[in-house]
């Protein structure tokens, strides 16, 4: 017998998305998600692991509203929440919803040694790096 137990929470996402699986660009905003969990026995404490997620993306037309209920895997929608949230994959964000125009930098021949991204030192961090404090560390 398998024990399960369903969650709900509501998610934002602060930039436009695109999940595995689906080929369109969803628009930033709050979505509401359910969550399938099932009771995770081989555990040493009682703990449940997620088994599916619901996603549920409203629409509107004119004067109708129209809901889908996306199935996902949990790990799909986590990631794109982490992608969404951290300031330091700007770039990596940028490619997946397809704002840059180009495509990954594998490298051509008469590109070599030429750097694409003037904002990005090979010595230290990114331009969004702001350290909360001064760096003291000795080099």
């Amino acid at each position: 017998m398998t024990i399960t137990r369903n969650t709900h929470r509501t998610v934002t996402f602060f930039h436009p998305f695109r999940l595995e699986g689906y080929d369109e660009l969803f628009q930033a905003g709050t979505y509401e998600v359910e969550t399938l969990e099932e009771l995770d026995l081989m555990a040493a404490t009682r703990s449940y692991k997620k088994v599916q997620s619901n996603l549920h993306v409203w629409s509107r037309d004119g004067k109708t509203t129209f809901e889908r209920v996306l199935v996902l895997d949990p790990v799909i929608l986590d990631s794109a929440l982490v992608l969404d949230a951290d300031p330091l994959r700007e770039e990596e964000r940028a490619r997946m919803i397809g704002a840059t125009g180009k495509d990954d930098d594998h490298g051509d021949a008469d590109d070599a040694g030429e750097d694409d991204h003037p904002g990005h030192a090979t010595t230290g961090p990114g331009p969004a790096f702001r350290p909360s404090q001064p760096d003291h560390r000795t080099p």
